[in-house]
């Protein structure tokens, strides 16, 4: 895949995502709702809003991975993050319940794995919970520039209220401002990545050399 189809598939996604925002935001001026219509319509949002950041976060890396693995990288290449990702995927090195025998078959997958031009798995951990934290993280994993600490706590409170909402608590009350900001939330932290995303392909941020 070449820096500029990669480029090119996360504008198309990002913009179709810019557009559902839009559509979130401006839904209630549009459209002559019911005061009870309207509440159930803002409560309902917040995970629409949610699923459009996690969806966005696993198919930015995804295609990442995609872009590295037609680089066609050695063990030796790779920076040391991605690689620990990689093999993390192949044998589970946190497992550390398995016998002997399950032991020997992962050290014998590794040698494999190292012996032949590393591909990466499209698992990008998302925990089903793409807070500030856990978006550093996978940031971190591929060596890329993670968020300032300015969006932790807007990007913490979208998951608070999601989780909320998502365990059907009805305690927690959300607003059109609510909605508002966390639609622009969603949206800045899409065009941040992806002007990384430049950056990071042009000067090869995914080999051991470069260090963010």
């Amino acid at each position: 895949m070449e820096n500029t189809h990669l480029i090119i598939e996360l504008n198309d996604d990002i913009n179709w995502r810019h557009s559902n925002l839009t559509s979130i935001k401006t839904m209630y001026a549009r459209y002559n709702f019911t005061e009870r219509d309207r509440e159930i319509l803002i409560f309902s949002h917040v995970p629409i809003i949610y699923s459009l950041w996690e969806g966005f976060v696993k198919k930015t890396f995804n295609l990442l991975s995609v872009y590295i693995n037609s680089q066609n990288s050695s063990f030796n290449d790779l920076h040391i993050n991605i690689l620990t990702h990689a093999i993390d995927c192949k044998i589970q090195l946190s497992n550390a319940r398995s016998t002997i025998d399950k032991k020997i078959q992962q050290v014998m997958t590794l040698k494999d794995f190292i012996s032949s031009t590393i591909v990466l798995e499209q698992k990008i951990p998302t925990e089903s919970n793409v807070n500030y934290r856990v978006t550093n993280k996978i940031l971190e994993i591929f060596n890329y520039k993670k968020l300032d600490e300015e969006f932790k706590k807007p990007l913490d409170r979208l998951l608070k209220f999601r989780n909320a909402i998502a365990h059907g608590e009805n305690s927690i009350l959300v607003s059109s401002e609510d909605i508002n900001q966390f639609c622009d939330l969603v949206r800045d932290l899409m065009n941040i990545i992806l002007d990384h995303m430049k950056l990071y392909i042009d000067d090869k941020l995914y080999l051991e050399r470069q260090v963010i």
